[in-house]
């Protein structure tokens, strides 16, 4: 999104305050930009007197407040409230705006349970494992699904939100309580016998193959791979780089363990595409 947004209205004094996000508004556009980023979330906020009485009081907008009024009154459905306020901020242009307000509107026909798992879904993809857990599991201590599989795709995002955060061992669990569903078997088998290997020294991770019969065929799988990509790796410009800067003179040691951390920081930030 490329616009140059004009400020309309005043910074409100006290701010809008959006429960399910615990998030502060303290102006009409950033009302917009929160529409626009939240629309499974949003549709409940949009259709509230309060945030209507807001943006006449607070942001000093009666003429926009007047036209919402109209909508609450005569036809509240929130994709009509987002397109008053686009329209009168004049934010996005008409097609995207016509999109968002679609969304809006398929996100207002969904059950409780699924909006409440889609604002897990999008905290966890926002990189906020922690709300998204919380959120994960009080649907799943209230057992507030709609069916087995929103059930295991609730286990399962657990799991990847604890193996996001590199509690390998909580991550494993909550892939196993997956895999016991027979869902996605293979997949939540993988995932997990992915975190126990990330917490295993070969001595211990041998031992645990042995104990668990049931990870063989995955097991020789994530061999096979680790073989192919470490070949791979063998070939690639960067693996010559680090080598370089490794045997090279004793004043590049320092550049290698900089470049190093510098890789472990991205692998970090990929890791989720694993799950």
């Amino acid at each position: 999104m490329s616009y140059v947004v004009f400020c309309k209205g005043k910074t409100a004094k006290k701010p809008y305050w959006i429960e399910d996000l615990k998030l502060n508004l303290y102006s009409i556009e950033e009302l917009c930009y929160y529409i626009y980023s939240n629309v499974l979330l949003c549709d409940s906020e949009l259709v509230k007197p309060e945030l209507a009485f807001w943006i006449k009081e607070e942001c000093g907008l009666p003429d926009l407040y007047a036209s919402i009024d109209v909508v609450l009154h005569k036809d509240p459905r929130p994709e009509r409230v987002a397109a008053q306020i686009f329209a009168y901020m004049d934010y996005l242009g008409k097609q995207e705006r016509e999109t968002v307000c679609g969304k809006i509107k398929k996100a207002a026909a969904l059950g409780i349970n699924e909006r409440k798992k889609s604002r897990g879904d999008l905290l966890y993809l926002g990189g906020k494992y922690g709300e998204a857990i919380k959120t994960y599991e009080d649907l799943l201590l209230k057992e507030a699904y709609d069916d087995e599989k929103m059930q295991h795709s609730l286990l399962y995002n657990t799991g990847c939100c604890y193996g996001n955060m590199f509690y390998y061992d909580i991550a494993y669990e909550w892939f196993m309580k997956a895999a016991a569903m027979e869902i996605d078997r293979d997949g939540d088998m993988k995932a997990a016998l992915f975190c126990k290997r990330m917490v295993l020294d070969e001595k211990r991770w041998k031992v645990f193959l042995e104990e668990h019969k049931e990870f063989a065929v995955f097991a020789a799988a994530m061999e096979s791979e680790q073989e192919a990509f470490l070949e791979q790796w063998e070939k690639e410009a960067l693996t010559k780089e680090l080598e370089g800067l490794k045997r090279g003179p004793k004043g590049r040691e320092k550049e290698y363990y900089v470049r190093l951390t510098e890789l472990v920081e991205e692998w970090k930030r990929g890791i989720h595409e694993y799950f």
